[in-house]
């Protein structure tokens, strides 16, 4: 008799399993943003480090970069440095780069940003609220380039280098719609 002759059955039935499921979910959708390219993006309701109820209109003449992060993830901590580099290399009459915490509480937020020298506008999204509600996030971090009239340019999810030279040129591109 053949080694694991009487479980053959059972273990081809088990690598089909593990070698068939991933497959399949590979080619899952997932669940789309609430907004997307092309489309208008409402004002946010956001809190101040300090916790004041605040409403960000992203009518700003300016391209605005919006990085929703936390703490408690570590691709967010990864890209904060660069985030922060970024805001000095773009001009600040034509970019401007915010920072969404969705950490609940507030003061471990404010003391990252201290901690890492984070000098880049920062607020907070305790309950998620512009987090889901506005974008649909479903990864951290996730970017939203902004036009100066509120219209979602780009959506970039994941940690990225932001001062690397491709991405600083694809994001002054769209520095063309203020001109």
């Amino acid at each position: 008799m053949p080694l694991f002759g009487k479980y053959a059955t059972i273990i081809r039935q088990l690598l089909l399993i593990f070698f068939l499921v991933p497959l399949v979910s590979c080619g899952a959708k997932s669940p789309s943003l609430n907004v997307n390219v092309g489309e208008k993006v409402s004002d946010l309701n956001v809190k101040s480090l300090n916790g004041e109820d605040e409403v960000l209109s992203l009518k700003t003449g300016k391209v605005l970069i919006v990085n929703l992060w936390a703490t408690w993830c570590a691709p967010c901590r990864h890209e904060m440095p660069s985030l922060d580099r970024l805001s000095t290399l773009l001009d600040k009459t034509k970019f401007s780069v915010i920072g969404i915490s969705v950490d609940e509480d507030d003061h471990v937020a404010r003391e990252f940003l201290i901690e890492r020298k984070v000098a880049f506008k920062n607020y907070l999204d305790p309950a998620m609220a512009v987090a889901n509600d506005i974008f649909g996030v479903r990864v951290f971090p996730s970017t939203f380039v902004i036009s100066p009239d509120g219209i979602l340019l780009k959506v970039i999810e994941g940690w990225r280098d932001w001062d690397g030279s491709e991405l600083v040129k694809e994001l002054e591109g769209f520095s063309i719609i203020i001109e």
